[in-house]
């Protein structure tokens, strides 16, 4: 059985650290934490260590080989490395290279690129791939497009950094085999990586010889464990952070909604509910303190706020009610911000307005990928079972939401888009465009332009 993080902490207070200690689990927020303390933990305890941390993506035969040599100078030392793919299946390398696809997306530092570019080259390792392929190649092998443009990109990345495309199952065999015969004296070996499989010849290794520390999170701990990390940000800042601001925030974001859902699976984002908590602490100040008014205030965007509702009347065909909608909220924030002209309030919905529209051509392209007939048809039930998580994490993939969307909002979006024409949507896309462009340069003021943009939608 994996040891809890409280129960390894123990045994490295009391001079027993493990040579072996591995994190993971579904949660990567609660394993980075886990992996950090563990780490602090250990040189705390021997602030005489030498402490050896390996990049993300360090081919883990380089690792290995340090952790079996001996020290020049002897003593103790810690051997880190944030993130080990030996673990990995070939049935996960659809999902794994999903994940290439957004973190490439979503990277702004080199650090973030080389994480990436880590996990793209184990995917093309998992395949049977290597860099000296063409890109063609590469992509017949994982099974993709070789035209999509973030593949070409990560390809070209992982080329300029020089490093090889890494073997799964041999990374894995040759991990057990150093655990096996064990490292140089003194020498501790500390690991993370992500999901653990069931059923792990290597991870039974390591937890004989050391320690596997699982950071699993159920739908049942989402709340609690939000509660409880939000609290040490706020007692971190100085900041106090109300109870019902909680309750709040955990609405906003849309998880007590998904929470509620019994017929789903999904675990919310506990990493994107810490962003805005964060923000929220920073904007207050400390001494300060986030109250549900704050929340009310700031958090609008995200999905489950009153912009969502407009998107989702838009979406749904609604037109009346979503005019009268995106008033309420402009007389909302005009009463809030009486300075600011109504013309810089109106135009902040263009680009709700144009998300909305970018995820309906999402969706008929994920049906067209897929076979799907969309004039068919199809029950909420049938949506949620088949198709909400595959259509939802290419939405994400593709870097049309920043989150996997609720199954229901999900569904609304894909009886939405089976009224549409793909011409019609980047009709209306280049409309919004030129909606923005017109009012920044003396043209339609944003107000007419927009109530008259969705009027055209009504449909007869």
């Amino acid at each position: 059985m994996p040891k809890t993080l409280d129960a390894t902490l123990r045994l490295i207070q009391a001079g027993k650290t493990p040579a072996v200690i591995l994190v993971g689990g579904s949660s990567e927020y609660l394993a980075e934490k886990a992996f950090m303390a563990i780490r602090d933990a250990i040189v705390a305890a021997n602030p005489t260590v030498s402490l050896e941390t390996f990049d993300p993506g360090t081919e883990l035969s380089i690792v290995l080989d340090s952790y079996r040599t001996m020290s020049l100078f002897g003593g103790a030392r810690l051997i880190v490395l944030p993130e080990v793919t030996a673990f990995i299946s070939r049935k996960e390398i659809s999902s794994l290279y999903d994940k290439v696809v957004s973190d490439w997306k979503s990277a702004r530092t080199d650090r973030k690129r080389l994480t990436t570019a880590a996990k793209m080259l184990h995917v093309v390792g998992l395949v049977g791939a290597d860099l000296e392929m063409t890109d063609s190649a590469i992509a017949d092998a994982i099974g993709i497009s070789s035209s999509e443009a973030a593949f070409g990109e990560v390809l070209a990345f992982c080329r300029a950094t020089g490093k090889k495309a890494t073997r799964g199952e041999g990374d894995a065999a040759l991990l057990a085999e150093s655990i096996s015969r064990g490292g140089a004296r003194g020498t501790i070996l500390l690991l993370r990586t992500g999901e653990l499989p069931s059923e792990s010849a290597t991870l039974d290794l390591i937890e004989r010889q050391g320690v596997v520390i699982l950071c699993d999170l159920g739908r049942g701990e989402v709340a609690a464990a939000l509660d409880h990390a939000v609290a040490e940000r706020a007692e971190e800042a100085g900041v106090t952070f109300d109870s019902k601001a909680l309750g709040r925030l955990r609405q906003r974001l849309g998880i007590d909604r998904l929470l509620a859902d019994k017929f789903s699976k999904e675990v919310p984002d506990l990493r994107s509910a810490l962003s805005e908590a964060e923000r929220l602490v920073t904007l207050a100040g400390r001494g300060g303190r986030v109250t549900a008014d704050l929340i009310d205030r700031e958090i609008a965007t995200v999905e489950g706020g009153a912009r969502y509702e407009l998107g989702s009347l838009f979406s749904e065909g609604k037109i009346i009610e979503a005019i009268e909608k995106l008033r309420d909220l402009v007389g909302q924030m005009r009463r809030e911000d009486p300075r600011t002209a109504v013309e810089i309030h109106y135009g902040k919905f263009i680009f709700n307005l144009a998300d909305e529209v970018r995820q309906m051509i999402g969706i008929i392209s994920f049906a067209r990928t897929a076979g799907i007939d969309l004039k068919r048809g199809m029950t909420y039930n049938r949506f949620k079972d088949l198709l909400a998580d595959r259509l939802g994490d290419a939405l994400k993939a593709n870097g049309i939401v920043r989150q996997r969307p609720h199954p229901f909002p999900l569904f609304k979006k894909f009886e939405a888009a089976r009224a549409h024409t793909e011409a019609e949507l980047f009709e209306a896309l280049a409309a919004l465009a030129q909606i923005d462009i017109d009012r920044k340069s003396g043209g339609l003021p944003a107000d007419l332009a927009i109530e008259a943009f969705l009027l055209r939608r009504v449909r007869a």
